[in-house]
């Protein structure tokens, strides 16, 4: 089989059901690919409807809410393809566009992970690559790598990291990688992993003239609550991500900026939500700094920088 779709859901069931879709309506005549569905919600019984209406794909029903990197890894341990595409449930994608996306991956066998422009249903483009966090001195503006063809230094790019909304790789470097970091509950798994495949010697590869429709938010802002949790973890595996690949001097600071930045700008923040408190948008972010601040308490107490959420949290 050419392509295993991996795709990690927690709610958001009206997104899931059009990507689903769009998966579905592939003709089959470019490239074999199975669907495999890891639900991070189980016992919902509007997955349940879903499973009923998509017969060709396969659904599991996760026994925690074990975050992104957990999720991926379950469905990548019964994925069947030859490449793993690591696909949003907040994603609508067209079949010549996972084509040439397939076909990017296997022109060059040291391109380990490979993505794609991310734009909207508005027309609007998401940010789906960029520089490791405190290293874009060294990386901005750096020219695309050459291939030995003028034609596609201009369709492909070669940032630091890409966005695992969109993330195909094969499926062996994936296991040499051990996967995602579960660690990384979520956000920033994309990052480390990325991270990892470079310092093994492979490319990061990012096609400009592919573009996946992606309308961000599908899971992550399913309600109040979940959006104050996610808005939360985005902080926590930057932490993650600092100890994890930084060190001496340069990990110590940048970890006490990242407090101090998110203290400040998060206790001002709440406040506003706080006063305007019947204004949902600005009420979550009164929400995320009460979380954050049990965060910091208990990283003191624990001395470590893992999420609670985490699998690994107690192992």
């Amino acid at each position: 089989m050419d392509l295993s779709v991996i795709i990690v859901c927690y709610k958001g069931w009206d997104k899931l059901n059009r990507c689903l879709e769009s998966l579905d309506s592939f003709s089959g005549k470019s490239f074999t690919m199975e669907v495999i569905v890891v639900n991070n919600n189980p016992g919902d019984d509007a997955f349940v409807e879903i499973e009923n209406r998509f017969t060709k794909f396969m659904f599991i029903n996760n026994t925690v809410n074990g975050g992104y990197s957990n999720g991926c890894n379950l469905g990548a341990a019964k994925a069947a393809g030859n490449y793993l595409l690591i696909l949003n449930p907040d994603t609508v994608a067209r079949e010549e566009e996972i084509r040439k996306l397939l076909q990017a991956a296997k022109s060059d066998p040291s391109f380990f992970i490979v993505s794609c422009r991310q734009v909207r249903e508005n027309g609007k483009e998401n940010k789906a690559m960029g520089s490791f966090p405190w290293q874009r001195k060294e990386t901005r503006g750096r020219e695309p790598e050459s291939n030995g063809r003028k034609d596609r230094d201009k369709r492909i790019i070669f940032p630091d990291w890409v966005s695992g909304s969109v993330m195909m790789i094969r499926i062996e470097v994936f296991v040499n990688l051990k996967g995602f970091d579960e660690d990384f509950w979520m956000y920033y798994e994309d990052v480390d992993l990325c991270r990892r495949a470079r310092n093994t010697g492979g490319k990061i590869a990012f096609c400009n003239d592919i573009t996946i429709q992606h309308d961000h938010g599908g899971s992550t802002r399913a309600d109040l609550r979940t959006t104050a949790v996610t808005k939360c973890e985005v902080q926590i595996s930057r932490h993650l991500y600092i100890h994890k690949h930084e060190e001496g001097f340069k990990r110590v600071l940048m970890q006490s900026i990242t407090v101090a930045d998110n203290l400040v700008t998060g206790i001002i923040t709440g406040l506003i939500g706080l006063l305007f408190f019947f204004i949902p948008k600005l009420f979550v972010r009164f929400l995320v700094i009460i979380r954050v601040a049990g965060y910091y308490t208990g990283s003191l107490l624990r001395r470590s920088w893992l999420s609670p959420r985490s699998v690994n949290f107690r192992t």
